[in-house]
């Protein structure tokens, strides 16, 4: 971060990596076992969304509905390799987010993602890529991210793969793109701070991309999760859930942080000067952070779930891919499930945005 200009930004001087091979390719079980749990039928109908800047993603997988994926990445092998980069602690930053895969859709669309072999395989000799809707679009275009650290790891066979890199926009304006990641092997990104891209492969019927977030795990390092851009792509009641959850469990860690400090700086300061009862028993500026932090951490949770307005009610209708998202704000959740049936997500519905 400090060669780029943007030193101080985030937890660590990490910019990003270059690719690195996180899952063997010995016996490539891991990845066969990712993309098995991916590429069922169930995580197809269920967990598959998409939006102006994706054509297609899946996300949201449970522990029982994705056991290894959920393993791999909460690992302590694999946090300690992201660990190695940043030199400081770190730990997933939402439950919900595991295993985020974005998708390249080609010629058959979202629908031939059912068709893809479990064991990722180039194209044979003389395959030609037909034409389609999605030929211009990036797998993800230019965003940053809603969570501090991500790495992002190939899940697709890329021998014959032009293109298909993870793209920087440096401060300066510039753009750069990072050495193309192989079958198993990652990039890990500070990718709340940079702006980047996930450009579209060629040569290839399939770009798979498998993503993790991690937030610092220390409780006096500022988390910067937010869900911004998962609101379009999620069950609203899900992710609504797992954020405030996550949100009470970083506050409690750093309430009782700095519990036992103070009560440990109280002994010291009792042991030191018995008597004197108005000795200084804490550094108030280290205070002064943490409750201004604390205070900021449950704002952004306030405004991002919409308490704010309890009876408000968005509907965001992507009108090309009859995609509609509703966002579900506090008493307007019973209402809306009744309105439409008592989903959370309704894909084919139509809905004006006055209704």
């Amino acid at each position: 971060m400090s060669e780029l200009g943007v030193a101080g930004e985030g937890t660590s001087d990490l910019c990003t990596t270059g690719p690195f091979q996180l899952a063997t390719l010995a016996a490539d079980a891991a990845v066969l076992e990712l993309r098995r749990e991916l590429l069922q039928p169930s995580t197809l109908a269920r967990r598959m969304h998409w939006w102006p800047r994706s054509p297609a993603c899946l996300r949201g997988f449970t522990k029982a509905e994705a056991p290894f994926t959920h393993a791999f990445w909460t690992s302590p092998q694999v946090i300690g390799i992201m660990e190695s980069f940043t030199k400081i602690d770190l730990e997933v930053s939402l439950p919900y987010e595991i295993g985020h895969t974005n998708v390249q859709v080609g010629f058959g669309g979202r629908e031939a993602l059912k068709d893809q072999s479990i064991r990722p395989v180039p194209v044979p000799v003389g395959w030609e890529e037909k034409a389609g809707e999605f030929d211009n679009v990036p797998v993800d275009n230019w965003h940053t991210d809603s969570f501090p650290y991500s790495v992002v790891m190939m899940l697709s066979n890329t021998e014959n793969m032009v293109g298909g890199e993870t793209a920087l926009r440096l401060p300066d304006g510039s753009v750069k793109k990072l050495r193309g990641a192989t079958l198993g092997s990652a990039i890990f990104i500070q990718g709340k701070f940079v702006q980047h891209a996930a450009l579209r492969a060629y040569g290839t019927d399939e770009r798979i991309t498998m993503v993790c977030p991690y937030r610092a795990a220390s409780p006096m390092k500022r988390d910067d999760t937010e869900i911004t851009n998962s609101l379009q792509l999620s069950y609203l009641n899900e992710l609504y859930g797992h954020f405030a959850l996550e949100r009470f469990k970083v506050l409690k860690k750093k309430s009782e942080y700095m519990i036992a400090k103070l009560e440990e700086l109280k002994r010291e300061a009792k042991e030191k000067e018995p008597e004197n009862y108005d000795a200084v028993i804490m550094d108030r500026d280290e205070v002064k952070w943490m409750m201004e932090e604390m205070v900021r951490y449950l704002k952004l949770d306030v405004d991002e779930e919409g308490f704010l307005d309890p009876v408000r009610l968005v509907v965001l209708l992507e009108d090309r891919y009859c995609s509609l998202q509703v966002l579900l704000i506090h008493r307007a959740q019973k209402e809306l499930d009744d309105l439409l049936g008592g989903s959370a997500r309704y894909p084919d519905a139509r809905l004006k945005p006055d209704a």
